[in-house]
């Protein structure tokens, strides 16, 4: 048998030679190591907590300990026609399939059906598919909904609505995440 330590493979247990030394041992006394929380507890922010079968959750100090979901970068420089989320001529229900197996905040801009120089945008929510018209001013600015701020063009109000909640009823609580990409063949 040749020497174990030639073997290309660690030793058997119990064959060791030499004890390992002490940069090699694994010290887990240090002051950083907490035994007694679980690791979703070291991972929780700081703060005032209660527990969520009380119905409170997770309670933090301020909103920047908060984690706040920021949607895909949209370069609102770009054309509409050239946005990798404007479908064109895509019917309300073709826009409905391509959102069926996407997550809630995924969307994408499409031609309105009633005229095809106006734009929608199809939206997945947690309770099915929102669709809201693009409204243009006599000015040329673009307003989604009835409280949005105007924009210059439709890029820009999907680059402001990545950061922001939309202003709809029944999508306060959702921003623009996910685009849905046009596919080609």
């Amino acid at each position: 048998m040749r020497d174990l330590s030639e073997l290309p493979w660690p030793a058997p247990v119990g064959h060791l030679e030499e004890e390992p030394t002490a940069r090699e041992q694994v010290q887990f006394d240090g002051a950083d190591w907490d035994r007694s929380s679980s690791p979703t507890d070291r991972l929780r922010p700081p703060g005032p907590r209660s527990s969520p079968l009380a119905g409170g959750g997770v309670k933090f100090r301020s909103p920047q300990e908060c984690l706040t979901l920021v949607g895909e970068r949209v370069d609102a420089t770009l054309p509409l026609e050239k946005q990798v989320w404007y479908h064109g001529a895509l019917s309300r229900s073709e826009a409905e399939s391509l959102l069926t197996l996407c997550k809630e905040c995924s969307y994408l801009v499409r031609n309105s059906e009633n005229n095809r120089s106006e734009y929608s945008l199809s939206l997945r929510s947690c309770q099915g598919f929102m669709h809201m018209k693009f409204t243009r001013y006599k000015d040329g600015k673009y307003v989604l909904g009835q409280n949005s701020p105007h924009f210059d063009t439709i890029p820009e109000v999907i680059h402001f609505y990545t950061t922001h909640k939309l202003p709809i009823r029944g999508a306060e609580h959702l921003s623009l995440l996910f685009p849905v990409l046009v596919q080609t063949l």
